[in-house]
């Protein structure tokens, strides 16, 4: 059977795809990433064990059938590479300059296969991208939450459908979620103008189209690559971060989470797993002071606990706990618990 080598380890180990599966095999230290070869099944047990036909380790060829694309092989070369970078003084990676991988730090395959103890290799345009963003990152000037240049409300006191409303267009035009949305745009689901709300559309019609995200002297370049951060962030983490003003002078911090499925409460073997949301939202009152709400969705379910920072506000939660949930059900929604705590309470 055929197989195709995903990437290597430091101890000297690949990981070959074969069919579908992946599995981590020794090879032969002449092997590189991207190589195919062609495999033998010799025995099942205890575990699968392969042998590899002799002289049919091979670099794959571009029009192979792979899962990779072009764009996807590339940028896997430009990741690895990122691992071995020599960067200049400055700390940058100039146009089309080329890069330096150390040949020991394979482990030493490299000297065992007599092969030259270096090799040269060019990052590509997303390459670089990426690495401005790692660095950028590394000092602090990536940001870790969404925010909004104004308050989401002209004054307290609106309805709550207002302010729901408000908040979920503060997600959806966050630019988190904005190639999603290009995809819904294209099959008619979304109109142009809402797309035409988010960051990346608004910095692409203020640039005429015209944005080098490669050149540190383009404005754009900090603000999409900020954008770029934290979709990635919440990709990698399935959490998001909002803090701003709710309305003028309020300020609020916002986290979203969806959380793993995990053993809920009375659910049967074989049942799957309700979807789990975690919200929590943060407020400083100036009378009630540090508020804060921990909402857990589990499928239709709702449970809410609110935490106050002194006995006063606490107290005053608690005698409004009757008015909250006969609101919630007013909305059509049901409150299946509600707890309200004091800092520092078990």
């Amino acid at each position: 059977m055929s197989g195709r080598i995903l990437s290597d380890f430091k101890d000297g180990t690949y990981l070959v795809r074969i069919a579908n599966t992946a599995a981590r095999m020794v090879l032969p230290s002449t092997a590189r990433t991207g190589d195919t070869l062609i495999l033998t099944l010799v025995s099942k047990d205890p575990r699968p064990t392969f042998a590899v036909k002799e002289g049919s380790l091979h670099q794959d060829d571009e029009s192979a059938a792979v899962s990779l694309s072009k764009a996807g092989r590339a940028m896997q070369k430009d990741l690895k590479s990122l691992q071995f970078v020599t960067r200049d003084g400055a700390g940058g990676v100039a146009d089309h300059e080329d890069i330096p991988i150390d040949g020991q730090a394979r482990g030493g395959r490299q000297a065992q296969s007599n092969a030259p103890s270096s090799t040269t290799t060019t990052l590509s345009n997303a390459g670089k991208l990426i690495d401005s963003l790692l660095q950028a990152s590394q000092q602090g000037n990536v940001a870790n939450h969404v925010t909004s240049p104004a308050p989401l409300l002209p004054k307290a006191g609106l309805p709550a459908e207002q302010m729901a409303s408000a908040l979920q267009d503060a997600i959806n035009h966050s630019g988190v979620f904005y190639e999603s949305h290009v995809s819904a745009w294209a099959e008619g689901r979304l109109p142009t103008e809402e797309l035409m709300k988010e960051p990346q559309a608004q910095v692409g019609r203020q640039n005429a189209g015209d944005i080098n995200l490669l050149s540190q002297n383009d404005p754009a370049q900090n603000q999409l690559g900020q954008i770029i951060n934290l979709q990635l962030n919440a990709l990698e983490q399935q959490r998001l971060v909002w803090h701003g003003e709710v309305w003028p002078g309020q300020q609020m911090d916002w986290e979203i989470n969806q959380e793993a499925p995990d053993g809920q409460a009375g659910q049967q073997d074989g049942e799957e797993a309700l979807p789990t949301w975690h919200s929590v939202v943060k407020f400083n009152f100036a009378q009630l002071g540090e508020v804060s709400a921990s909402i857990r969705l589990i499928g239709q379910q709702i449970h809410v606990q609110v935490k106050a920072d002194n006995d006063i506000a606490a107290a005053a939660l608690r005698s409004n706990t009757g008015s909250f949930a006969d609101a919630m059900s007013a909305a059509g929604t049901s409150l299946d618990s509600l707890i309200v705590k004091q800092d520092g309470e078990a």
